[in-house]
């Protein structure tokens, strides 16, 4: 692999942990990564027993010289140690344990892309799959977004997680007050429909929110809003299941159902937002329960873990975490952290502690990973491009110019070296 192949390859063979045959000023050839660039120097990984060694720049042919030039100007700002997803894939198995990152398309080409690229086993994309964008109203689709989502990385080898659910994130168009339940039941189910049949054949799409944010966090159900420029959820009016002590809105089965006949290849999951509120993830645990009783498939459960920094200090959090995860592995359901942010609060910014946090959080889910499936995934990649209304709490791995903060390689160094396994559970915990 050298200068001269097609620009996708190219741009492939420039990234840290990627195979690439050096040669020789001789002419002698070997496998391997290249690790650092220096003025003089590179230090390589030979494929065939993996060690690492230094060697003077002019060892290496002319072409592998250009090579040095341009992997170095593409990963000058790369963090020191090794990036995430290659920790994943030489520590631990292939199918307990995914790292994951959030973004949007038309963000990659501000920086997020590159860091996304090299650091994350899946990804999450930000709203482009949502109804919002996908099916803003009756008779208008657009999947340039997400097409081009599972174009790439199906190009890269990441896993996607489907973020388009049922949900708060819905269009102005469903939000508007005057919708009535027939013109919304509608509306879900053709959206529901073609967004599983379009997508549910990639075998690298391995998980879909197929609701979210359906509880608040006293355990009642959301529900719409006034006009249109809430955080609400208009899919309630479609009715509830009265038949039921838990009352579920019908729009959840509804989405179920569908996801359940039309994406039979896609893990199904709740997704939650909120902290360890008791009565909240009591009522997610008897929805999934119902849902199970009507013959719906529910794969596994997620958690958002937007928190603010020193989440872990209060001890009943972590605890009730760990309780969390040791239900969902019980009941055969995979368990993800979907969305985490640490939010830093005031002027003066406390990284360390926002780094503590981010730590604490993923030791207590690998505590878990020889029990069940297991997800952790960061919501935005830097802060200069994060969600516009806590962007100035700097909640991301990353700042502003895409520089590691602290809480990257608190993140790192939690991966490379994880606590003690828990053992296998022997019966189904109290929650």
């Amino acid at each position: 692999m050298k200068l001269i192949v097609c620009p996708l390859l190219l741009i492939a063979c420039l990234s840290i942990g990627h195979a690439y045959t050096f040669t020789s000023s001789e002419g002698a050839k070997f496998d391997g990564e290249l690790i650092r660039v220096r003025s003089d120097s590179v230090r390589v990984k030979r494929a065939s027993d993996n060690t690492e060694f230094t060697l003077n720049k002019s060892r290496f042919s002319s072409e592998d010289q250009q090579y040095f030039e341009a992997w170095a100007e593409t990963n000058r700002d790369m963090p020191n140690g090794r990036r995430l997803r290659a920790i994943i894939a030489d520590k631990y198995s292939q199918n307990s344990l995914y790292i994951g990152g959030t973004t949007g398309w038309k963000k990659r080409e501000k920086g997020t892309g590159d860091i996304i690229d090299r650091e994350f086993s899946y990804v999450t994309p930000e709203n482009d799959f949502k109804q919002a964008t996908a099916h803003p109203k009756p008779g208008v689709w657009d999947w340039e977004l997400g097409d081009k989502w599972i174009e790439h990385c199906a190009e890269i080898n990441q896993v996607v997680r489907l973020h388009g659910p049922i949900s708060p994130q819905c269009s102005v168009w469903a939000m508007e007050d005057h919708r009535t339940a027939e013109e919304l039941e509608q509306n879900l189910i053709e959206y529901m429909t073609a967004q599983c049949q379009r997508y549910d054949a990639y075998e690298h799409v391995k998980w879909m929110d197929v609701v979210n944010e359906t509880i608040t966090t006293k355990g009642r159900w959301f529900g719409p809003k006034p006009g249109t420029d809430k955080w609400e959820n208009p899919w309630t009016i479609i009715g509830y299941d009265l038949s039921h002590p838990l009352m579920p809105p019908l729009y959840i089965k509804m989405a179920f159902e569908i996801a359940t006949q039309h994406a039979p290849n896609t893990k199904l999951i709740i997704n939650q937002h909120g902290g360890m509120e008791d009565m909240m993830w009591l009522t997610v645990k008897d929805l999934v329960i119902y849902l199970r009783e009507q013959g719906l498939r529910v794969d596994g459960i997620g958690w958002q873990a937007h928190v603010d920094t020193g989440f872990e200090n209060v001890p009943y959090n972590i605890e009730r975490l760990h309780e969390l995860i040791n239900w969902a592995h019980s009941n055969e359901l995979s368990f993800h952290i979907t969305e985490m942010n640490a939010w830093l609060g005031g002027e003066q910014k406390d990284y360390e502690a926002q780094a503590a946090t981010f730590a604490a959080i993923l030791e207590a889910l690998l505590e878990h990973r020889l029990n069940g499936e297991i997800s952790w995934n960061v919501w935005n990649i830097t802060d200069g491009l994060a969600w516009i209304k806590n962007r100035d709490k700097e909640g991301t791995l990353f700042d502003a110019n895409g520089e590691a903060k602290p809480a990257y390689y608190a993140v790192q160094e939690v991966l490379e070296n994880p606590p003690p396994p828990r053992a296998p559970l022997a019966s189904t915990p109290d929650f």
